[in-house]
């Protein structure tokens, strides 16, 4: 089942972002206006879009999710702790490569729906293609999220996952805590650590239609390999992928120059 349709969830990525999928009433068109979950008017969200509120417009439960996490990020920040800690099993970490596919059409029978990014001129085509994350649709069901997951020359594994927006749920991001930008749109940075020590290096952003994520193992802020992978570097791979245009085709292209690199 795609969890982005999943009726009110939200995500709290980075401290920042909150990504609401919408019931199936609010998402019978390419952009609607909804309240917030909790709420039952203003501020309104734009389905499809990226939303910014301060975070004393959010809705109440909104708003002590929020500041408490901020008081988390704070708290790290006085410790000098360097990591967000992560579960060791968080669902957000790359699958085994055994696991993955080289198509859609050997995943599953769901309705591709979503038109990726075609990272055909972007670094990612030069890279090892490793394979889809399955997203477990059943026969018929809609698809409107795609994890693809990559491995660098110096051998680190990569994973950008984008999410359809389009009539299935809005990006809101709370205004103070914004201090990175993909292009024109407000981010979010993080390097996590779970307990066995692996760490991940995370930016999340989104524009009006696309929500992405873009996870390198790695704490690129002190990259364990080639120097040249650092924050900056993957800053730039995000952009890349934000300027990219989408496939023509939903569901595909998903590698183009390096399928010939693919293997399961």
């Amino acid at each position: 089942m795609n969890t982005r349709t999943v009726p009110a969830l939200m995500r709290l990525a980075g401290s920042a972002t909150l990504l609401a999928a919408m019931p199936a009433s609010a998402a019978t068109s390419d952009s609607a206006h909804v309240p917030l979950p909790g709420a039952s008017g203003p501020p309104w969200v734009e389905t499809g879009k990226v939303n910014v509120f301060r975070i004393d417009e959010l809705p109440p439960a909104m708003q002590a999710e929020t500041r408490r996490a901020m008081q988390r990020a704070a708290g790290r920040a006085r410790a000098g702790l360097e990591y967000d800690e992560v579960d060791e099993d968080d669902w957000q970490w790359p699958d085994p490569v055994d696991s993955l596919y080289p198509d859609f059409a050997s995943m599953n029978q769901g309705r591709v729906l979503i038109h990726p990014r075609d990272i055909g001129h972007t670094e990612l085509a030069t890279y090892r293609f490793l394979g889809l994350r399955d997203n477990t649709a059943n026969p018929g069901e809609p698809v409107l999220t795609i994890a693809r997951q990559f491995e660098r020359p110096d051998g680190i594994m990569l994973k950008l996952t984008e999410n359809e927006l389009a009539g299935q749920g809005a990006v809101v991001m709370v205004r103070e805590l914004i201090h990175e930008r993909v292009g024109p749109w407000p981010a979010t940075f993080g390097v996590e650590r779970a307990p066995s020590g692996r760490v991940r290096s995370v930016i999340d952003w989104a524009d009006n239609g696309t929500d992405f994520t873009l996870m390198v193992l790695d704490d690129v802020r002190h990259p364990r390999g080639d120097a040249r992978y650092d924050k900056a570097w993957m800053f730039r791979l995000a952009r890349s992928i934000e300027a990219a245009p989408r496939a023509k085709t939903a569901g595909g292209p998903y590698v183009r120059a390096a399928s010939a690199a693919s293997t399961k």
